[in-house]
């Protein structure tokens, strides 16, 4: 029995109220997954994370410090909940997925910062939370193993009804 069928037998008005109709799927079998390999995600996304935002807080030290270091920078224990997940119809060339994802991580990061005087002052972030939408883009299709020249992901904010878009091309 398909939505539309429930649809034409039982008005919306008469829905009792734990019926939900959704365009996403349930992934219950990815968070089941994810959480049993965490723990190597939290260290590999920990160590990316890392050597990725070093230089770039380096490159714009100001001059009164002597460096910007982490001391400690891990995720947590807390694997990030993936809630819901739609294809969005459109471009035959490509598919565009879109993952509904929650997380309430328990990170420890600790930013040493040391002056040139030589005061040292730790900066640590604690609780994290985010709610967001997971954008993947696979595009094009092709003839080959792997079948998709290129994933483009994106993490959409919602602001009102405006969706700001962060993304980065990975050649695969």
């Amino acid at each position: 029995m398909t939505v539309e069928d429930s649809r034409k037998i039982l008005p919306p008005e008469f829905y009792p109220s734990w019926v939900v109709f959704t365009q996403r799927q349930k992934l219950t079998w990815l968070n089941v997954q994810l959480k049993k390999i965490w723990p190597y995600v939290n260290e590999a996304a920990s160590e990316l994370i890392r050597s990725s935002a070093e230089p770039i807080l380096e490159q714009y030290r100001s001059v009164i410090l002597s460096s910007l270091k982490f001391s400690k920078l891990t995720l947590g224990t807390v694997a990030p909940q993936f809630t819901g997940v739609s294809i969005i119809e459109g471009d035959a060339k490509g598919i565009t997925m879109e993952l509904e994802m929650e997380w309430d991580g328990n990170p420890s990061i600790i930013l040493d910062v040391k002056t040139r005087v030589g005061i040292g002052l730790p900066i640590q972030v604690k609780n994290i939370g985010f709610t967001g939408v997971f954008r993947l883009i696979f595009k094009p299709l092709v003839d080959e193993f792997l079948y998709f020249g290129v994933v483009c992901y994106s993490l959409m904010e919602k602001v009102g009804t405006l969706y700001l878009c962060h993304s980065l091309n990975l050649l695969v």
